[in-house]
């Protein structure tokens, strides 16, 4: 079963982890003249910190770090860029107790693990990621390691534009706590965590949207 952990306790690990990537952007900065920013995305940003009671895997942060578009002519190297984003994080991380940063496919992930209980504590997923022309209302491109291929690409993902209306519309109507209600049930029902987090977040959204304004 899925609980919500305490604002308390992962608020100071969130502000860990984002002067771990501000060291990031320095060395980005210095030794490939890139620069980025970045954004909290998922649970972190919504407040729903949730983990399995009693389980070894502790909990997550989701960032996107955000380069710029590239420019008429140019093309990111992925693999590269990639490999540049690996080196300066593990520069970044030099004296924290976090482990290195593992080259996950859509990400690069770091994590904190309790050695004598043997389990994670907390984790952290990047996603570089870069908009397209038309800002961020159609999508956006992720860096993917495509193992199987043994390439790095950036590959195109659509965004659900609607999802953000329907939560301001049901805050507007003080119905948030039925959101978190709602994502942590369908937390606990996703056998085998087939369905992705942001998704069943959509789901919950759009449930209670559905039972507060189409019935």
């Amino acid at each position: 079963m899925y609980e919500y952990v305490k604002k308390s306790e992962y608020a100071p690990i969130r502000k860990e982890l984002e002067q771990i990537i501000k060291r990031t952007q320095i060395e980005m900065r210095k030794n490939y003249g890139l620069t980025f920013q970045f954004h909290l995305i998922g649970s972190g940003k919504r407040h729903l910190v949730t983990r399995i009671k009693g389980g070894n895997n502790g909990y997550d942060f989701d960032y996107n770090l955000i380069l710029s578009p590239p420019r008429n002519g140019y093309r990111y190297d992925a693999k590269i860029l990639k490999q540049n984003f690996m080196i300066a994080l593990k520069t970044a991380l030099q004296g924290t107790k976090y482990s290195f940063p593992k080259d996950s496919t859509s990400s690069i992930t770091i994590k904190v693990i309790d050695k004598e209980k043997k389990k994670i504590r907390y984790r952290c997923d990047f996603a570089i990621i870069y908009y397209g022309s038309n800002g961020s209302n159609n999508g956006y491109y992720y860096l993917r390691n495509n193992k199987e291929q043994q390439s790095y690409q950036f590959v195109f993902r659509s965004l659900s534009s609607d999802i953000d209306e329907k939560v301001h519309d049901i805050i507007e109507d003080d119905g948030w706590s039925y959101i978190e209600e709602e994502y942590l049930l369908l937390k606990n029902i996703n056998e085998g965590n087939r369905i992705h987090s942001f998704s069943l977040y959509a789901e919950a959204v759009n449930n209670v949207y559905n039972q507060m304004y189409l019935h």
